[in-house]
């Protein structure tokens, strides 16, 4: 560590156990003894990956914010002398308990670190730390041989609770019981592996146990349960039920669930609406009884859907004897809880069932309200699923992939910023720019800090964070740290000015590009990802949406240029122009702009994205706004469309056009379908099929636009 970051943590170190795993679950330990609370206490703490906080038992938080070691957050917590004292309880012992999770395994939001963690507390003017003086405790819990859930995610939960420690229930561990335990020890290089420290940006989010709604059936499961945890959600899917036939759509019940379950072992929860969160329940049960918990978004023949698109959300639990509670270390997005009891369903009972809500305290500042009933509902929706999506950064989407896409999450921060006043995630986004490491072709990732060997770089993405910084300047009347920004972005430009071909603009064969992972992605259709019932943007030839996000890109550099009195900013301006009047030339038929040209001629295609973008970066004149979208809407069952990602672009577009109400009646052909197959979220795709997530924040432009109008 540095001086400053050495400062930041004093006397606190990094440490770890003495053996490494790929898939460890590890319990730090340190009982203080402290007389009475004179001052409040604090607490800076940070892990290589997730982290889990106890003080005298209490739950205290979850973090860090993922993403970079080289950019490594960290989380503070003020208590004042009040708080302090209660959480003492009236002893003279700070009971610390730290449980850590690291993994080997490649995850989409997260870059690789060896394992690790730190902390510093204090409390009456005193500081202690993390040190090898620390007890730490490897959990056999959960069962270290499992796979990942998917491509993008982590590790399966398959836990034995009857390897429990003792104290592990209330989470307090005497120095009776961690004194048996092995010493940690220091991190080697600890300086080399984290910097950059960056106190937590954004929210925290805070933790409410929901219960479910309804019961939505029980059933009869006979078989054994499949061997792995990972067959699980496969097995739950295809599985023989045999349905109680008088117990469908009844208000939830635990009652009810108990009364059955000697026969009927397996249940179906209904929290009525998509939840983000961990499952948690409470029992008293007979050692080695088997619960089987899998989340699904949506049903399929009138059972919960759960394996979908390759990726599971079921975890196995081992019971131990006696009454016990578990919450996985995990979070998913769902709506439908199913659950099965192998094993042994004889003197069990259930307490407590439900989802430990991880969701962010935000209050909407400004609102929107229409007696048009369907519209209200739209903007209803995209709100919740806005709130409901949203954690630490701008996720995707909660199920398979949990990451910050650029293009995703620009339009989720200024959604949060317009709507809610919270401005931090427009700043995080920004500053996730400066630490985004380059690949060795020059190229940002998107996510930009995923750790997966098959990661992407999406070119039309890494063009956006300067119109970042213009959402920033046109709420604040300033640029966000505008000098480094400037130079982050053209080094970044220096990969596009190398695939400037004879036309003057930027070009590369689609195809080959692809086959090294570097994608001119600028929307779904024709990518071959998801399911469309319309063409797809033609990509084949100098591709014009492309080059409309550059001009944009030189554009926002050169006022930033202008900003800090940059030597560049008459070329930049001069740049920007040339490549405006050559998307003119080339992709312009005076009529519409076509999506790509080849050896000269213009594709036979045309998108709504290309049209829209041409309208959004003023690319079109003002005299010709009107008509190219009304073009394009009228085209609607011959041309590609856009997919609702790209109505953050579109609805600004056709509001600057002047066709406001056009817009409206757009939002409810599109978004209605959600409503007629009452979803409680916005989907991925209008289609809300098996390729599509079911609770997608970059599907809630009409928030956006609704409540700026």
């Amino acid at each position: 560590m540095g001086k400053k970051e050495k400062i930041l943590f004093y006397p606190g170190k990094w440490i770890w156990c003495k053996k490494k795993n790929p898939n460890q679950y590890v319990l730090f330990c340190k009982n203080i003894i402290c007389n009475k609370p004179e001052t409040g206490l604090k607490i800076k703490i940070t892990a290589s990956s997730h982290y889990e906080l106890y003080l005298n038992g209490n739950f205290i938080g979850r973090g860090p914010v993922h993403g970079n070691p080289k950019w490594q957050h960290y989380d503070e917590y003020i208590f004042n002398k009040e708080e302090t004292e209660k959480l003492f309880g009236g002893r003279n012992i700070l009971s610390i308990t730290i449980l850590v999770h690291h993994t080997d395994f490649r995850v989409h939001y997260m870059l690789p670190a060896p394992p690790g963690l730190i902390a510093v507390f204090e409390i009456n003017n005193n500081k202690f730390g993390a040190d090898n003086s620390w007890k730490c405790f490897e959990l056999k819990t959960w069962n270290q041989n499992v796979p990942k859930k998917g491509w993008a995610l982590g590790p399966y939960e398959d836990y034995d609770a009857r390897k429990e420690p003792e104290g592990w229930q209330k989470k307090i561990f005497t120095d009776s019981i961690i004194n048996n335990w092995e010493n940690a020890v220091l991190v080697k290089n600890s300086e080399k592996i984290w910097r950059n420290y960056q106190l937590r940006m954004t929210p925290a989010p805070g933790r409410n146990f929901i219960s479910p709604v309804s019961i939505f059936s029980i059933y009869k499961a006979k078989s054994k349960g499949p061997e792995k945890v990972e067959e699980i959600s496969y097995f739950h899917d295809i599985e023989t039920l045999e349905i109680h036939p008088e117990i469908i759509n009844e208000p939830f019940s635990l009652e009810l669930i108990n009364k059955n379950l000697s026969t009927y072992n397996a249940f179906t929860l209904d929290f009525g609406k998509e939840k983000i969160g961990f499952y948690e329940f409470e029992l008293d049960a007979e050692e080695g009884t088997v619960i089987e918990v899998s989340g699904a978004e949506c049903l399929k023949g009138n059972r919960p859907w759960i394996y979908r698109k390759r990726t599971g959300y079921s975890i196995r639990y081992i019971c131990r004897k006696g009454k016990q509670k578990f919450t996985t270390f995990f979070w998913t997005g769902f709506r439908y809880m199913h659950i099965v009891v192998r094993n042994n369903t004889r003197n069990i009972s259930f307490k407590k069932i439900g989802c430990l809500e991880k969701r962010v305290p935000l209050k909407l500042r400004v609102n929107f309200y229409t007696e048009d009933k369907k519209l209200f509902e739209i903007f209803n929706l995209c709100r919740y699923t806005l709130v409901t999506g949203i954690q630490e950064l701008m996720i995707d989407c909660p199920t398979r992939e949990q990451a910050q896409y650029w293009g995703d999450a620009l339009f989720i921060a200024l959604s949060l910023l317009k709507g809610y006043g919270e401005i931090s995630y427009l700043e995080f986004y920004l500053e996730e720019f400066l630490h985004a490491p380059f690949n060795k072709e020059g190229q940002i990732y998107s996510p930009a800090h995923s750790g997966i060997k098959e990661r992407a770089v999406l070119v039309d993405y890494s063009l956006l964070p300067p119109l970042g910084q213009h959402f920033y300047k046109e709420h604040t009347g300033f640029y966000y740290k505008p000098d480094k920004t400037f130079k982050k972005a053209m080094k970044l430009k220096k990969w596009y000015e190398r695939h400037i071909g004879k036309s003057g603009l930027v070009e590369f064969d689609f195809e080959e590009y692809r086959k090294k992972k570097i994608i001119n992605f600028i929307d779904h259709p024709g990518i071959g990802w998801h399911n469309f019932p319309h063409p797809g943007i033609d990509r084949d030839g100098i591709s014009c949406p492309l080059n409309l996000f550059y001009f944009n890109f030189v554009r926002e550099l050169a006022q930033i240029a202008s900003e800090i009195k940059s030597p560049e900013r008459d070329n930049l301006f001069k740049e920007a122009e040339i490549i405006k009047k050559l998307i003119r030339k080339y992709f312009y038929d005076g009529r519409v702009f076509h999506d790509t040209i080849k050896n000269g001629t213009l594709s036979s295609e045309t998108s709504w994205q290309t049209n829209c973008l041409a309208v959004y970066f003023d690319v079109a004149t003002e005299p010709e706004r009107r008509k190219i979208l009304e073009t394009m809407l009228a085209g609607y069952d011959k041309l590609c469309r856009c997919s609702p990602y790209f109505y953050f672009y579109l609805l600004p577009a056709l509001k600057k056009a002047g066709m406001v109400e056009d817009a409206k009646e757009l939002i409810k052909r599109e978004w209605g379908k959600m409503l007629e197959c009452e979803a409680t979220t916005t989907w991925e795709t209008f289609s809300g099929d098996e390729l599509d997530s079911l609770c997608h924040p970059w599907s809630t432009a009409p928030f956006l636009f609704l409540i700026t109008l």
